[in-house]
């Protein structure tokens, strides 16, 4: 459409104004299928601003079911559906853990038809090394320096190596190794 008439012309025609000063201002409409830039249009010495008036309306692109994220799933019940903006929250399954170091977190949104974002589960180092702590009721443990923590190997391996009983020095402790 043009300023304040009603006609035929269509996105992409060059109308001139002869009588129209500078800096004079117009309402103007968009034809359907397109959206308006401005409320007002305003003459200038290099036609109408702003430039375009008018631009096509982008559609709104939904999103199906998020999508599989290896050794993770979606906290909740996943819909069909999602809208532009919507994001899924992942867990890593047990004896992983979550990277939520830039560029991962643990949400996936969705962008225009589009899931974005980046997930990583990470191998536990624990369960790398086919150890686990050796007081089954206990699924994590804080150590003070000087403290001793033992391990078990995991079912069907055996310990190569350090002991299975090892001591926190300064925040780091050594781990043993079960294959």
């Amino acid at each position: 459409g043009h300023p304040g008439i009603v006609s035929p012309y269509k996105p992409g025609h060059i109308l001139v104004f002869r009588y129209m000063k500078l800096g004079a201002k117009q309402n103007y409409y968009c034809e359907s299928g397109y959206e308006k830039m401005a409320e007002e249009a305003t003459c200038t010495q290099d036609g109408w601003t702003p430039n375009p008036l008018c631009a096509e309306m982008t559609v709104s692109r939904k999103c199906g079911p998020p999508p599989p994220v290896n050794n993770a799933d979606t906290v909740e019940m996943t819909k069909q559906e999602y809208s532009t903006g919507e994001g899924v929250e992942y867990i890593c399954f047990n004896k992983y853990t979550l990277d939520t170091s830039p560029p991962f977190s643990k949400y996936l949104t969705c962008q225009q038809g589009e899931w974005s974002g980046n997930i990583k589960c990470l191998m536990e180092e624990m369960n790398e090394r086919g150890i686990e702590l050796a007081f089954a009721d206990q699924q994590k443990l804080f150590a003070p320096h000087d403290d001793h923590i033992t391990f078990t190997c995991q079912r069907g391996k055996i310990l190569v190596g350090f002991s299975l009983r090892q001591k926190c020095n300064d925040g780091v402790i050594t781990l043993p190794k079960c294959v």
